[in-house]
């Protein structure tokens, strides 16, 4: 399986001198690491250009609630400052397989949030499945709600793929430079990113898998996640809608 990392922390690491990435102190448990990608880089140019922060977490977010409140504060912040301005009409899109513990992170934070009418905003959500289970390109499932709703932005949640274990369940992504749906499993399809819907695209993730040959000595092609998964993704669900509510709205 063509396996891609999905953390962009880790493509800009392997990259080197070419991308220079900044570092921000934003709590006692929370550091913002940053960085541009001016064109596409990484695995074939599978990445989009934009900005990437990774929050980089210290602490158990299974056991400590005011590392969420952190979380959720550093989520915040950095949608703040990708989303260009305030946004009138916003689509979340909780992307993902609900049927799957490890990768229903997407649909479990977008149930959280409050659709509706937000005062001089309107947010609508949904939760388009997989193409394994539907049958149907999640971007383009996105695309025909899109075409209809009219947003000023799109923000996705999804569970993310990491080549190092330490960063699971400890690293936070938000990004302007879009998502690839099932890129973390060897699965790509069509991108979910600005430059193909014409309206700024915010994605936020978690990486929850890891690659089992790069943590112990499995074979290729296994992939890993904490044995702790159906406690882990309620509880980051939870930080990251509180994050989007403020990041999007406050």
């Amino acid at each position: 399986m063509d396996f891609f990392s999905e953390l962009a922390l880790e493509t800009a690491e392997a990259a080197g001198r070419g991308v220079k990435i900044s570092e921000k102190r934003l709590s006692s448990s929370v550091t913002r690491l940053s960085f541009v990608a001016p064109s596409a880089f990484g695995e074939g140019g599978a990445r989009g250009k934009g900005t990437y922060h990774t929050l980089i977490l210290a602490g158990d977010p299974l056991s400590e609630d005011a590392l969420l409140v952190e979380i959720a504060k550093g989520v915040a912040r950095s949608i703040a400052l990708l989303r260009g301005g305030k946004r009138r009409r916003v689509l979340a899109v909780g992307l993902g397989n609900p049927s799957a513990v490890v990768d229903a992170l997407g649909a479990e934070c977008v149930k959280k949030l409050s659709a509706g009418e937000r005062g001089n905003s309107y947010l609508a959500t949904m939760v388009p499945s997989v193409f394994g289970a539907t049958g149907l390109e999640t971007a383009r499932v996105v695309k025909g709600v899109a075409s209809e709703f009219r947003p000023d932005l799109i923000l996705t949640v999804d569970t993310l793929a990491t080549k190092r274990a330490e960063r699971l369940f400890h690293a936070v992504q938000v990004t302007d430079g879009g998502v690839v749906p099932g890129g973390g499993v060897g699965n790509r399809r069509e991108p979910i990113a600005s430059e193909n819907f014409h309206v700024p695209v915010v994605s936020v993730g978690v990486p929850l898998l890891a690659y089992a040959d790069r943590c112990a000595s499995l074979p290729t092609g296994l992939v890993v996640t904490p044995k702790e998964i159906d406690l882990l993704v309620p509880r980051f669900a939870f930080a990251l809608a509180q994050g989007v509510e403020k990041g999007l709205f406050e």
